[in-house]
C-alpha cells in the first residue's frame, strides 16, 4: 500500500467530528463545529518497543468475543438493529480468587452484556449486578433472555438465569441495559415448586417465545429418583403464563438421554428446538435413535411441533462438539443459537482467552460462529468452534461517528461503564491500544462475483511443520514431534531448544495417504519443557491454527489428536480455511482434504479516497493518539495531540495518509490516562491534487468555472474536470453544486 501525506489548507473545522445519539445507544453530546481544535505539534513519538504486547487475544482471530473480560453461558437478543449478547460473569469469579485457583462459580453474582451490529467490533457495557436487584440470590449463572412488544407499546426483556443449581429467577427491563426490576421477589422455579417433581436441580433456563406469542420454559439438572446415566429424567418444560413470569401448564418432561446441563429452546418454522449438553459418559454404551451417537459433553438437540407431549420429542443428533475435540481446552459446553440479520451463529465458550492470559484457572470466554440450519427440515449443521470466528456482516464505515468503546481487541486498556449506554475505553500507559476491525474507506471498483465453492479433495500429506513458541524449559534440549502415518510408522523430526522462543520442528510423512496420529512429542533427557504449537503448515501450504500447549511438567495437557479421540466418520480433526483433517471411519485414519490452487483475495482493486480527508477524535488526557493501519505497529495512517486533561475536547488532524480498501485500525496511546469517546474521518469537498471548482482545469477556480458548470447543468456544455466540481463529494453534480460554487466564489 502506498502512503502519501497530503494537507488540506482550506476551512479545518468545516467538516468537524458532530457527536449524535445512534439508535438510542450512545448519547454522545454534539459538538459545535467552531470548538473543534486542531492537533498540536508536541513532538510526541511512540517507539515501536513501547507498544504493548499485553493482548490476551490473537490480532488474526475475531474470537473470543470480548478480549478483557471472563464470560461464559451466553444468550442473546436484538433490540433496535442491535445484538445484545448475555453471560456468566467469570470474571467477578477471577477478580475475587485469582487467576491461579480453578473457577468454582460461587462467587458469581452478576451478568455481563455486551452489544454488536456487525458480529466482529463489540462494545463491553458492563455487569449487571444482579445481587443488588434481587437480593435473595444465591448466584446468578446461565442466563437466556427474551423480549417483545408489548400492550405499553414498549419492549420488556425478560431474563431468566440459574439461582445456583437450586433453581431458576427472572428480572425484566424495557432495555437491555436496564434498569432492572425483580417482579416476583422470589425464584420463579425451585425443587419445591407445586406441581414439579422429581428435578433435583431445576436450573439452567432456556426461554423461547414461539409464533404465537406464547412463552415457554426449559431446565434441569440432577438425576430423577427413577433416572439412569442413559435416562437422568430431570429435564422439564413448561409454557408460560401470559405475564412470561408464571405458568400456565403442567410441567412435562424432555426424555433427553446423557443429559447434563445447560438447556435452551429455539423456535424455527413451526418446531420447538430443545438444545442440552450432554454428558461426558461413553454414550455409545446405549444409543437407541436412528442418527450417530453423540461424543462427550458435546451439545445435542430434539425437536417437535407439541412440546408439552413427552412422546413428542425426536432426538435429531450432536450438532456441536466439545470445545477440546474442536481443538481448545476441553471444558463444559454451553451454546445459544440466534438468527441475526438473516444468518444463523452459534455463541458457546471456551478457555481460549484464559489461555492467552497464559492463567491456569478455567475461566470461560464467549465465541462465535456462523452455523447453517435447514429451517425447512429444521436441522442444524454439526461443527466445532474455530479461533477465526465470523466475518463482519457489513464493515465500519469510518465516515459517520464511531463509538471507541465499540471494538474488536485491546491491550492494556481499561473500561469506564459506569454508564452502560455510553461506556469509555481509557489506556493504561504507553503503547495501550484498541483496534476496530474492518473498516472500510473505499469499496471495491469491480462488483462482487459469485463465490464459486470450494472444493476440498484428498491429498496425500508430504510434510508438517510444526510452529511452536518454548515458555519454559530447564536446560537445553532436543525436543522431537512424532507424527504417524495410518501404519503406524513414526515420522519424527527435532530442534535444537536452547531457551523460551519460537521454534519450528518438520517432519517428513513421504507421501502418507492418512494418518494415525497428528504427534506427540518427546525432550530428550527428559528434559522438563512447556510449549505451545501455535500452528502447523501441511506440505508448505496449508496452514491450522492449533493454540494447543505440550507439556511434561504436568500430568494433563493438550495433545494432538489421533484415531483413539472417539472421532466417528467425517469428523473434522483440524480445519483451516482451505483444508481440513477428518476421520475417515473405513480407514481408521486421519486424512487430509484439501483446496487446489486457492489464493486469498486482496483488497488491490478498491481505490483511495480521492478527497483530502480529516481526523476527528473526542478525548481527554495529555498525549497522542496514533492510528495506525492492521497492525498494533503498522503504517500510521493519522494522529492526533492534545492537553486536555480535565475535559473531553474534539481535536482533529488535516494530515490523513492517502488510503483505501478495508483495514483493521489500531488505536495506539503515547501514555497512560487516554480517553478516546469517539472517532471519524470526514472527506472535504477537493480532490487531492485538484483545485475545488477548477471544472476547467485551468490551474485556477474563477468565474468561467461557474459559467462552464452552468452551461454543463442546461447540458450546453462539457466538464473538463467533473470531479472539481462535485463540491459534496456525492458524486453528483447538479444545482446544488452550482449555488455553493458561487457563494465560494463570492467569499474569495
Amino acid at each position: 500500500m502506498k502512503l502519501q501525506f497530503t494537507r488540506l489548507v482550506a476551512a479545518a473545522a468545516a467538516a468537524a467530528l458532530c457527536f449524535t445519539t445512534q439508535a438510542s445507544l450512545l448519547p454522545v453530546n454534539a459538538v459545535d463545529q467552531d470548538l473543534a481544535v486542531e492537533t498540536l505539534d508536541g513532538g510526541i513519538t511512540i517507539s515501536a518497543e513501547n507498544i504493548s504486547t499485553e493482548n490476551n487475544k490473537d490480532i488474526r482471530y475475531n474470537n473470543p468475543v470480548s478480549s478483557e473480560f471472563f464470560c461464559a453461558d451466553p444468550t442473546s437478543v436484538e433490540y433496535n438493529g442491535r445484538l445484545y449478547l448475555f453471560g456468566t460473569n467469570d470474571h467477578q469469579q477471577y477478580e475475587i480468587k485469582g487467576a491461579e485457583l480453578d473457577n468454582t462459580y460461587e462467587q458469581i453474582k452478576s451478568l455481563v452484556v455486551l452489544s454488536t451490529d456487525d458480529m466482529v467490533n463489540w462494545i463491553y457495557h458492563g455487569e449487571i449486578h444482579v445481587d443488588e436487584v434481587a437480593p435473595w440470590i444465591m448466584n446468578s449463572w446461565a442466563p437466556s433472555v427474551v423480549s417483545r412488544v408489548e400492550d405499553d407499546g414498549l419492549t420488556h426483556v425478560y431474563l431468566y438465569f440459574s439461582n445456583n443449581g437450586t433453581g431458576t429467577g427472572v428480572i425484566t427491563a424495557t432495555d437491555p441495559l436496564g434498569p432492572w426490576s425483580d417482579p416476583l421477589g422470589r425464584p420463579l422455579v425451585t425443587s419445591s415448586t407445586p406441581g414439579l417433581s422429581d428435578c433435583p436441580n431445576p436450573f439452567d433456563p432456556g426461554a423461547v417465545i414461539d409464533e404465537n406469542g406464547v412463552g415457554w420454559l426449559a431446565f434441569g439438572g440432577g438425576k430423577a429418583s427413577d433416572g439412569t446415566d442413559y435416562m437422568p429424567g430431570s429435564t422439564r418444560i413448561v409454557q408460560l403464563g401470559e405475564d412470561m413470569i408464571s405458568f400456565a401448564s403442567d410441567f412435562a418432561e424432555i426424555p433427553a438421554p446423557y443429559f447434563f446441563e445447560a438447556s435452551e429452546l429455539n423456535y424455527i418454522n413451526g418446531t420447538y428446538v430443545y438444545t442440552y449438553n450432554s454428558d461426558w459418559n461413553d454414550h455409545a454404551e446405549q444409543w437407541e435413535y436412528d442418527c450417530p451417537v453423540p461424543s462427550g459433553c458435546s451439545m445435542v438437540y430434539m425437536t417437535t411441533k407439541t412440546p408439552l407431549d413427552s412422546d413428542s420429542w425426536e432426538m435429531k443428533g450432536e450438532y456441536f462438539i466439545n470445545p477440546g475435540t474442536a481443538g481448545f481446552d476441553y471444558s463444559n459446553n454451553h451454546t445459544h443459537l440466534h438468527k441475526y440479520q438473516g444468518e444463523y451463529y452459534i455463541f458457546y465458550h471456551t478457555l481460549m482467552l484464559k489461555r492467552g492470559m497464559g492463567i491456569n484457572g478455567s475461566y470461560r470466554s464467549m465465541n462465535v460462529d456462523r452455523i447453517n440450519v435447514d429451517e425447512e427440515t429444521v436441522t442444524i449443521e454439526k461443527i466445532g468452534g474455530t479461533k477465526k470466528g465470523v466475518s463482519t456482516i457489513d464493515p465500519v464505515d469510518p465516515f459517520v461517528v464511531q463509538s471507541a468503546a465499540e471494538l474488536n481487541n485491546t491491550a492494556a486498556v481499561t473500561f469506564d461503564t459506569s454508564d452502560m449506554h455510553h461506556p469509555l475505553v481509557s489506556s493504561k500507559g504507553e503503547g495501550s491500544w484498541f483496534s476496530v476491525r474492518d473498516v472500510e474507506f473505499t469499496a471495491s471498483e469491480t462488483p462482487d462475483e459469485p463465490e464459486e465453492p470450494i472444493t476440498l479433495d484428498l491429498t496425500a500429506v508430504d510434510t508438517i511443520r510444526y510452529n511452536i513458541t518454548v515458555t519454559s524449559v530447564d536446560k537445553p534440549t532436543t525436543v522431537s514431534m512424532h507424527p504417524a502415518d495410518q501404519d503406524g510408522v513414526d515420522c519424527a523430526g527435532s530442534v535444537d531448544i536452547t531457551g523460551p522462543s519460537k521454534y519450528s520442528i518438520t517432519c517428513d510423512l513421504g507421501g502418507a495417504q492418512g494418518l494415525m496420529n497428528m504427534g506427540y512429542f518427546t525432550a530428550a533427557d527428559d528434559t522438563l519443557i512447556t510449549f505451545v504449537i501455535d500452528t502447523i503448515t501441511v506440505n508448505d501450504q496449508y496452514e491450522f491454527d492449533l493454540s494447543a500447549e505440550l507439556t511434561n511438567t504436568r500430568e494433563w495437557a493438550d495433545g494432538l489428536k489421533n484415531i483413539w479421540n472417539g472421532f466417528t466418520d467425517g469428523d473434522a480433526v483440524y480445519s483451516s480455511e482451505y483444508a481440513v483433517f477428518r476421520y475417515v471411519g473405513d480407514d481408521d485414519a486421519i486424512k487430509l482434504y484439501a483446496a487446489q490452487n486457492v489464493s486469498g483475495g486482496n483488497d488491490d482493486n478498491a481505490p483511495l479516497v480521492e478527497q483530502a480527508m480529516t481526523f476527528y477524535a473526542k478525548v481527554k488526557g495529555t498525549g497522542r493518539v496514533e492510528i495506525r493501519l492492521d497492525a498494533p505497529d503498522g503504517a500510521i495512517l493519522t494522529s492526533v495531540d492534545f492537553d486536555s486533561p480535565g475535559a473531553f475536547s474534539t481535536i482533529y488532524n488535516t494530515e490523513v495518509a492517502q488510503i483505501g480498501g478495508t483495514h483493521d485500525l489500531y488505536f495506539v496511546c503515547s501514555a497512560g490516562n487516554i480517553t478516546v469517546d469517539a472517532w471519524q474521518f470526514a472527506k472535504s469537498g477537493a480532490l487531492i491534487g485538484t483545485v475545488q471548482g477548477d471544472v476547467n482545469a485551468d490551474g485556477a477556480f474563477t468565474i468561467a468555472d461557474v459559467v462552464m458548470l452552468q452551461k454543463y447543468i442546461v447540458n450546453d456544455s462539457a466538464l473538463t474536470d467533473w470531479k472539481a466540481g462535485d463540491l459534496f463529494a456525492d458524486k453528483k453534480i447538479n444545482v446544488l453544486d452550482l449555488a455553493q460554487m458561487k457563494q465560494n466564489l463570492m467569499g474569495k
